[in-house]
């Protein structure tokens, strides 16, 4: 069955239908002869998370080099789009090949957070997979769950067959292998998961400990592009390149579960991070590129990576952002260079605001650096900053903290006035860090601080923006990330009851979950609204970060005797565990030539040499859209040329100003679920005495996504500039009724009928019509009404543009625009 010609005519009515056709542009091209084992990455959250995230874009490429593996993609879907796989009995399939979920040998499933638990649930149920393992057999896929959020396994216990602790790099594929040579040797489910409990990073009920996996590799491998990748056809979360800098952290933040989950922190040198943003620039088309780390201002060239990128980079219109930066890593020098870049806004993770509050977390944020650094931002044109703090941390005063976080943002409001953005969120207390052992706040007491510190705020800082992380979402985190194999059974309920997409406030069904909890067979809140015994069991005890729980007991007794910990190094006394023979941070400082060589330049006089202005050629570009493209906004087609052409080899001109955008012009676009014979687009491009028609179609070809066929390429050498939408006559569709009788009568009754801008006749095909509208009317309110639904319309007709006309009925834009030259 093709799975998109049975959904084609109901796609148009669910929400940003792209989500689920595929057709993107892919790098990388799998030789799918040799393929024996197919296996399919998930991110159990809508696509624009799912594709906005760098672990499965690591997966992805991981697995897809291996010979005889193919990786693809799968999602958690909105609730419109799991009503229609249901409605038409079609399982839940992958987006590259559209392979129905139980068909897999392997599902993995990358949880990047907790609140996605359900998630889960919906894409084992929808892929016609059994929710609980015991009930799956040799016909289904061995379920594999991993990530930063599933470092407690057992609430998740019943649904997976494992549960991967650590980094993919170098495991994954061992776990891959294992797999695939029991299913060559003809062994069952039973046979694989024995085998499979051999591997130390792997955890499952029947194991006593699982020992995270650590990525020796990283920060010193040299193949550091991408072999396969996937670019969305529409703007997601995180619409850029991301370039990891350092993975793990130096800083002993004791609240913080990624700086123990990481260890030991690993940096990169220049070399490797300018050839993969090279990759995102030059390969796959993205325009921003951000530095991504834990802590990126700890890296300790950041100031030099940042200057020198900027330097290579920005004649090519190319911008770098950074994650927040740590107060104490802050310079003048980083932002100077980022205010070569943008100005959007700063961001200060406080946390807490007392000093002696601060000590306790490990995390000093002095005020008055803070105040420096925000008065010193907005001299330079920096005109918001954005602060972040948590309540309900350990060993913080509870009678004194609204004030104590007033009187902070007081303090910097009265010496900068630069408009701020607070954010407040409830502290959980996660596994595997010092303060495990600590107790939660009831969503009750967070509610009645949050609501009376945002009052208080509002009233000390007039026109400042104060929101919270709701406290019902941070209960239902705690709970997943605290529970034990009990809870397995509310997540389950929950989903039943209809929970789905938990971590977005639309979605969320708060109720339904406290109905779940309620009726579990024993008290689930035990597990967050009470301390722990430091030296009793946890839940989570059969899981290693490598990082010692001696270690954390000490931090915690440091926490709460106000001592900081110093941070890691590559020679340290620590002794935390994490590091070893085989395990070792991997510190660039004072060992990266080409950012030493940048660091010890004398400053000179800038001499800013003004570029030669460019040979431009007015491009016509005559393309059809069909397939996959069809669901695709017009906005988000725009974005997917520009790219296409940063992907390519050919120059475009750009705008002037402070965001600079490629010259290109469309022409009268077409709505989502219309097809085109015969679209026409306005390129500027920069011509080097190389350039010819025939190079432009076939590099504009190969750089695009599926459902774009580059028909005709057009130069206009004449003197005179030429835009496309004045001399627009009109333009010529074929609708077919598909036999819908009321939709061929409307038709029917405006054959006979005269209007100047509209003309409608029948064609030589039974149901078929031919319709040529004046100018850029819409022809479905032309046709139907104002006040239909479009894409209604949509979905019980085909209708095609086969043809848009410039100047006159007899002429298409490229004639046109030649006549005229």
């Amino acid at each position: 069955m093709n799975i998109l010609e049975a959904l084609a005519d109901d796609l148009v009515l669910v929400a940003q239908p792209s989500r689920y056709t595929g057709g993107e542009f892919h790098y990388g091209n799998k030789d799918m002869k040799a393929v024996d084992f197919h296996a399919a990455i998930c991110f159990p959250d809508l696509y624009e998370i799912g594709m906005s995230n760098n672990a499965v874009r690591i997966l992805y490429d991981l697995l897809n080099r291996m010979d005889h593996v193919h990786c693809d993609r799968v999602f958690s879907v909105a609730p419109d789009f799991e009503e229609l796989l249901k409605k038409k009995q079609i399982p839940l399939y992958t987006l590259d090949l559209h392979k129905p979920l139980h068909e897999l040998d392997l599902l993995g499933i990358s949880l990047g957070y907790e609140l996605c638990a359900t998630n889960v649930l919906q894409v084992l149920e929808l892929g016609h997979i059994p929710l609980r393992s015991k009930d799956r057999g040799d016909e289904h896929p061995i379920v594999l769950m991993g990530g930063p959020a599933v470092t407690n396994p057992l609430p998740f216990s019943p649904f997976v067959d494992f549960v991967y602790i650590g980094e993919a790099e170098g495991g994954f594929e061992q776990v891959v292998e294992a797999i695939r040579k029991a299913k060559a040797l003809g062994q069952g489910r039973k046979e694989i998961i024995k085998k499979l409990e051999e591997l130390p990073f792997l955890w499952s009920p029947e194991k006593k400990r699982a020992l995270r996996f650590i990525d020796d590799s990283f920060g010193i491998k040299r193949d550091a592009r991408y072999q396969y990748y996937v670019v969305p056809s529409f703007k997601v979360a995180q619409d850029n390149g991301v370039v990891e800098i350092m993975r793990g952290c130096p800083n002993g933040c004791r609240f913080c579960h990624a700086g123990q989950y990481y260890k030991p922190y690993r940096q990169k040198l220049y070399e490797t991070i300018k050839e993969e943003v090279s990759h995102y620039v030059d390969t796959l088309g993205y325009r921003e590129v951000t530095l991504s780390s834990l802590s990126s201002g700890d890296h300790p060239y950041i100031k030099e990576i940042i200057e020198t990128l900027n330097a290579e980079f920005s004649p090519k219109h190319i911008s770098f952002a950074l994650p927040s930066l740590k107060v104490n890593s802050f310079s003048l020098g980083i932002l100077e260079q980022l205010s070569e870049v943008r100005k959007s806004g700063l961001t200060f993770a406080i946390e807490t605001p007392k000093e002696s509050w601060q000590l306790a977390m490990n995390k000093p944020v002095p005020l008055e650096q803070v105040i420096g650094i925000a008065k010193e931002a907005k001299s330079r044109g920096w005109k918001l900053a954005k602060f972040y703090f948590m309540i309900g941390l350990p060993l913080v005063d509870r009678e004194e903290e609204n004030q104590a976080i007033v009187d902070y943002l007081g303090a910097i409001w009265d010496e900068t006035h630069i408009r701020m953005n607070i954010n407040i969120g409830t502290f959980i207390p996660k596994p595997h860090t010092p303060f495990q052992w600590c107790a939660q706040l009831t969503p009750e007491q967070s509610y009645q601080q949050l609501s009376q510190l945002k009052k208080m705020i509002n009233d000390r800082i007039k026109g400042c923006k104060v929101s919270y992380h709701e406290p019902s979402v941070s209960y239902l985190e705690g709970l997943i990330s605290r529970g034990d194999a009990r809870y397995a059974d509310v997540i389950e309920k929950a989903y039943q009851k209809g929970c789905r997409l938990d971590a977005w406030n639309e979605y969320l069904q708060y109720d339904l979950w406290k109905e779940a909890i309620a009726e579990a067979s024993y008290n689930p809140e035990e597990a967050i609204f009470k301390d722990y015994d430091i030296e009793g069991d946890l839940p989570w005890d059969s899981v290693s970060l490598r990082v010692g729980k001696k270690f954390l007991k000490e931090e915690w007794d440091r926490a709460k005797n106000l001592l900081l910990t110093d941070r890691c190094y590559e020679v340290c006394e620590h002794q935390c565990g994490s590091c070893s023979a085989s395990h070792t941070v991997t510190d660039v400082t004072n060992k990266d030539s080409i950012l030493e060589q940048k660091k010890n330049e004398k400053p000179t006089a800038a001499t800013v040499a003004l570029p030669l202005p460019d040979s431009t050629v007015q491009t016509v570009i005559v393309y059809s859209r069909s397939g996959s493209a069809l669901y695709i906004s017009h906005i988000n087609a725009m974005r997917n040329f520009e790219m296409a052409f940063q992907r390519s080899a050919l120059g475009v001109q750009f705008t002037q100003g402070f965001n600079p955008k490629p010259k290109l012009e469309f022409v009268n676009p077409l709505s989502i679920g219309i097809a085109g014979d015969q679209e026409v687009m306005l390129a500027e491009l920069v011509d080097d005495g190389t350039l010819n028609e025939e190079k432009v179609k076939s590099e504009l070809q190969r750089t695009l996504n599926e459902g774009y066929t580059i028909l005709d390429v057009v130069f206009l050498r004449g003197p005179k500039k030429q835009t496309l939408a004045k001399h627009l006559k009109g333009s010529l569709y074929r609708i077919d009724t598909k036999g819908e009788v009321s939709y061929t009568e409307i038709l029917d009754a405006r054959v006979h009928e005269a209007d100047a801008s509209l003309e409608v006749t029948k064609a030589d095909t039974a149901n078929q019509y031919l319709v040529r509208i004046t100018g850029e009317r819409n022809l479905i309110k032309l046709l139907f009404g104002a006040d239909v639904d479009k894409f209604l319309i949509a979905s019980k007709l085909t209708i095609k543009r086969e043809k848009l006309f410039a100047g006159n009925w007899d002429t298409g834009y490229v004639e046109y625009l030649r006549l005229i030259e």
